[in-house]
């Protein structure tokens, strides 16, 4: 393309003297004719030229995104994991209260809650995640984590927590990122064990206690903030998201294949917010 634009370049020029040595005086004053000349990129628009239309176009204007994934069906009660007083495993501690089974925690109107609502891949235009200042705690009591689902930025320090007299083990189950096996000393609130994510997940990874094989928990890493949990109520909100159309991925443990929706298209407006109820027939349900 260069040499091109250098053949062009010599025969503008050559045709320009040309002009000049022939008869550029009929033009007054002995005047002489200087052509004008635009390079043109490989992307078709002129270097150095300024485009309203391209500025206009490269600005990014933000809205939100805000919902409640509920239920629609007959709702099942679903049994206790361990019953208090239960003959267990360490059960002065594990079973010194109700546990009840997280795969599936619904209010009285059948909003769900600890769904994953996020966006597969950053947007363009999006913003990076804050800086984390201080480690997440990551924490169990009664033989449960605390909280059971979590959206956590890439290279945050985990420090992992326990409010219980005796022992357990935490063990991920990442697909890109480094899997950790290791106990968790009884009582400890410093938190020895740390973990740190580096890289994205596509969907929320299993956190497990090999010694209580009831305990579960997820993580979904990711490396930016278009990303919640949906609240007791099955609320969520998710802000500062680039105006346009965008395709969210509904995940829950207990959705047959764990997706409520795979791609979930949505129209962000600048400056407003998208409300949006997302069903959850019960028939996705596999318990």
């Amino acid at each position: 393309m260069r040499e091109i634009f250098r053949k062009q370049c010599l025969l503008i020029a050559t045709a320009a003297i040309a002009a000049g040595s022939l008869g550029c005086g009929k033009f007054g004053g002995g005047a002489s004719v200087v052509p004008e000349v635009t390079f043109v990129a490989a992307g078709g628009e002129a270097e150095g030229e300024s485009s309203t239309a391209s500025a206009e176009a490269g600005e990014v204007t933000y809205g939100s995104f805000t919902g409640r994934l509920v239920l629609t069906g007959t709702v099942p009660a679903l049994p206790l994991i361990v019953k208090q007083g239960d003959n267990i495993k360490d059960k002065e501690v594990c079973a010194a209260v109700d546990v009840p089974d997280e795969r599936l925690v619904v209010s009285a109107d059948g909003g769900v809650a600890n769904a994953f609502v996020y966006l597969a891949k950053a947007p363009k235009g999006g913003k990076a995640p804050a800086e984390a200042s201080e480690p997440f705690m990551f924490d169990q009591k009664n033989c449960r984590f605390y909280p059971h689902s979590v959206v956590l930025p890439v290279n945050q320090v985990v420090r992992v927590l326990s409010n219980d007299a005796v022992a357990h083990n935490t063990h991920t189950y990442p697909a890109k990122n480094q899997s950790v096996n290791s106990g968790v000393a009884p009582m400890d609130r410093d938190g020895k064990l740390e973990i740190v994510y580096r890289k994205s997940e596509s969907v929320p990874l299993a956190v497990k206690c090999d010694y209580h094989a009831w305990m579960n928990a997820w993580h979904l890493p990711l490396d930016h903030p278009y990303a919640a949990v949906t609240d007791e109520n099955g609320a969520f909100s998710i802000a500062d998201l680039p105006s346009g159309e965008h395709t969210f991925v509904v995940w829950h443990e207990a959705a047959n294949g764990n997706f409520v929706q795979r791609k979930l298209a949505v129209e962000i407006k600048a400056g407003e917010v998208t409300d949006m109820k997302i069903d959850y027939p019960v028939d996705l349900l596999k318990l």
